[in-house]
């Protein structure tokens, strides 16, 4: 269902979530907040899922797909998720290591032997690394390996544009292995290259390509049918947006060759699926469920439940009270009209503004989406907030 209203201040809703009183409508605050997204200009269009218990109990999509149009954003639109790939990579790892193909200690270099070397960056010289990086050190971004967009001045000059050109994910983790790492490995959680490197551990763990495995050991089993690294030819993109004289307007320069992402150079574990909300939901429900939906099962309970506990050492954090698993992020609590709801919500986001969080103690999925550079963190934590409130009133109303 399109929805497109007339009046809202979304400064007044974070404010008046506790104050709100339950309605009929299934979820007001986030439908709420999500009109105010689009009334106030701060996206040109956005969509979300929620589940629980196995069924879902919302699914809205507001405003436009495009600022040259006036095309609504539906439901089913297919949106490119980026970092939202990284839960599902992991997932794939995680198959092979109960397969008992892939250790989580073993060395990246029993998989891609230019990873036998690796250095680090220090005061500006290369040294080799300590020990060498490990299967497990990828997974919990704690390998020492950055993005070029969030290199220090020193390290940029080692990945800015060095991807460019590549022609498949083999030769990707070859050049990823001659980049040097920002830290030792294990020493600190550095978001960057780590889960393109699984990808490549995948293929030759599996003897896959990337995209088959995903496709036939979690797309398929899943019915997650409109997952790809290539869009459907056919697609009318959601085009991303940006800030620019104070209106959103296409990032034309997130569509030059360099970034092409309709024709990627290889398959990035770590940012290059295309999904729906949809999909990603049925990937949220099978992890919420210990591995299982609709009796197809992708990994064991025991494994889901290993994945989604801290793996960061002492002194070793992903971001401010956050912690991380092997491939999730791991968040605290957050205070609603109810109490505190929340608390150990697996989540993640991808740098276009598409965000997740998994609740396993209320069996809830939260999936939402727009198409939107800069990364917002802002909205991740209102969306987060917004939705336990939202079936935290739900539960209240039914008492």
């Amino acid at each position: 269902m399109i929805n497109r209203p007339k009046t809202l201040l979304t400064s007044l809703v974070l404010g008046l979530l506790l104050a709100t009183a339950a309605t009929a409508a299934p979820l007001k605050p986030l439908a709420d907040w999500m009109k105010g997204l689009v009334e106030s200009g701060q996206v040109v269009g956005c969509m979300a899922q929620i589940t629980q218990d196995g069924e879902t109990i919302f699914l809205e999509a507001y405003g436009k797909r495009t600022p040259k149009s006036d095309d609504a954003l539906g439901t089913d639109q297919v949106i490119r998720i980026y970092s939202m790939t990284k839960a599902i990579t992991s997932a794939a790892v995680m198959q092979l290591v109960e397969q008992g193909k892939i250790g989580l200690d073993d060395p990246v270099s029993m998989y891609i032997p230019e990873f036998k070397d690796v250095q680090v960056l220090v005061d500006g010289e290369l040294e080799p690394a300590r020990r060498e990086v490990t299967i497990r050190d990828l997974l919990t971004h704690t390998s020492g390996f950055t993005y070029g967009f969030l290199a220090t001045p020193a390290i940029a000059p080692y990945y800015r544009g060095k991807l460019v050109g590549t022609k498949n994910l083999e030769e990707a983790a070859t050049r990823i292995a001659g980049m040097p790492l920002l830290t030792e490995p294990g020493s600190a959680f550095v978001y960057g290259l780590s889960t393109d490197v699984l990808g490549r551990v995948v293929e030759v763990g599996s003897g896959m390509s990337f995209g088959e495995y995903l496709k036939e050991n979690i797309f398929t089993p899943l019915e997650m049918d409109h997952t790809a690294f290539v869009p459907p030819a056919d697609l009318e993109p959601m085009h991303i947006v940006t800030p620019a004289d104070g209106q959103l307007v296409i990032d034309e320069a997130h569509y030059s060759r360099e970034n092409n992402i309709f024709k990627p150079d290889f398959e990035s574990g770590g940012g290059g699926l295309w999904s729906t909300i949809g999909d990603y939901s049925r990937f949220c429900m099978a992890m919420v469920n210990l591995g299982e939906l609709d009796r197809q099962r992708i990994l064991k309970a025991s494994t889901v439940v290993f994945m989604t506990q801290n793996h960061l050492g002492p002194g070793v954090a992903a971001g401010p009270g956050q912690r991380f698993g092997l491939g999730f992020g791991i968040e605290d609590a957050v205070e609603t009209s109810q109490g505190p709801r929340g608390a150990g919500r697996w989540t993640w986001g991808g740098a276009a503004c598409t965000y997740f969080f998994i609740d396993p103690r209320q069996k809830l999925t939260a999936v939402f989406a727009t198409q939107q550079f800069p990364f917002n963190m802002q909205m991740a934590g209102d969306f987060n907030r917004i939705v336990l409130e939202s079936v935290a009133q739900e539960d209240a109303a039914q008492q």
